[in-house]
């Protein structure tokens, strides 16, 4: 049973631009800096982050393009 006797408490929004949903009083989040994103897959959009496949040349400034783009 919910302890939850009240309306959900809005705190903040998804620092990701093209999301900005609501984040709710006790919500599990995700914090990067002084930014909360609603979600791993927000936060990887926020800042940019892309999915690669590793190798042996990772590092070296010639990484293959990412395989499983998020943001497509």
């Amino acid at each position: 049973m919910s302890k939850v006797t009240g309306p959900l408490e809005v705190i903040d929004f998804c620092s990701n631009p093209k999301c900005q949903a609501e984040i709710f009083f006790g919500q599990r989040v995700v914090k990067h800096g002084k930014d909360l994103y609603c979600g791993n897959n927000c936060l990887c959009e926020g800042i940019g982050a892309v999915v690669i496949k590793a190798d042996d040349n990772l590092g070296r400034g010639d990484a293959k393009q990412p395989e499983n783009d998020p943001t497509d």
